[in-house]
């Protein structure tokens, strides 16, 4: 087996290490993109607890067993228990049940849709426009 000679090997210190130019931030970077994934993770359980603490519920009680996750647990249903107090667990309702029924609607909703739109009358300080 024949060795690799390189033509500058005396111009390097010994115990020098050539590393590819792309490995040389890798740590950093990864460090940076793990960063941007756990920020966008708490943001989602962020807006998932906002609005939707019933599934936040659903999830935490799939979590396995132990101190940590029973806190999680019991603060997760507290706040439940919270949003439903307030009445903001029916905002999410409302939300859900209108997005359902745009899922669910057919081309002739639609059309009965846009009819009525154009039947309507516009307000009174709409009408006529600059030249009146």
């Amino acid at each position: 087996m024949m060795e690799h000679i390189d033509p500058e090997a005396d111009a390097y210190e010994p115990g020098f290490e050539m590393k590819p130019k792309a490995s040389l931030n890798a740590e950093q970077e990864t460090t940076r993109t793990f960063k941007r994934a756990l920020y966008s993770m708490l943001f989602g359980m962020f807006i998932l607890a906002l609005f939707h603490s019933t599934s936040l519920v659903n999830y935490v009680r799939g979590l396995p067993i132990g101190p940590v996750e029973d806190t999680v647990i019991a603060v997760s249903e507290a706040w439940h228990e919270q949003m439903e107090k307030n009445g903001m667990t029916e905002l999410f309702t409302l939300m859900d049940d209108s997005v359902t029924a745009l899922h669910d609607a057919t081309w002739e909703d639609f059309d009965a849709f846009v009819a009525g739109l154009k039947q309507t009358e516009p307000p009174e300080d709409l009408r006529g426009g600059v030249a009146e």
